[in-house]
């Protein structure tokens, strides 16, 4: 019998400006592909990880749920075994940083938001041991 493997996954993003978001991501290493005739669909992706990302008709619509939930800490979770690199480029960007990078030996991970509120966190492995206190 043949295993059924699930080789990566899309999360849909309601955003505020889809020009603006495009180019956040962009500069975060994401490559950026329209996608679609009837149904045009604009995806950005880096890795596995694709965002398939459509603009809202009211600004109030974008509502994410770490927003509406305290303890929900995340609005999609991305898994690497690079926690440490990404959140050195997120740094370098003066991008937001909700939760702060945590490193050790069993499971690494930080959260930064974006620029529609979407609480993004990495979470895996780290390349510099070093980092683990």
């Amino acid at each position: 019998m043949t295993e059924i493997i699930i080789e990566g996954s899309s999360f849909v993003l309601l955003v505020k400006n889809l020009k603006q978001t495009v180019e956040f991501y962009s500069d975060l290493g994401f490559k950026y592909e329209a996608i679609g005739d009837k149904v045009l669909h604009h995806h950005v992706s880096r890795g596995k990880l694709t965002l398939i990302l459509i603009e809202a008709k009211q600004e109030d619509e974008v509502n994410p749920i770490s927003s509406r939930y305290e303890e929900q800490y995340f609005d999609v979770y991305c898994y690497t075994n690079a926690v440490d690199l990404i959140a050195q480029e997120v740094m370098d960007k003066n991008i937001s940083i909700i939760r702060n990078p945590n490193y050790t030996n069993h499971w690494s991970e930080f959260t930064f938001r974006d620029l529609n509120g979407y609480q993004i966190t990495v979470g895996g492995g780290i390349v510099n041991k070093e980092l683990i206190s």
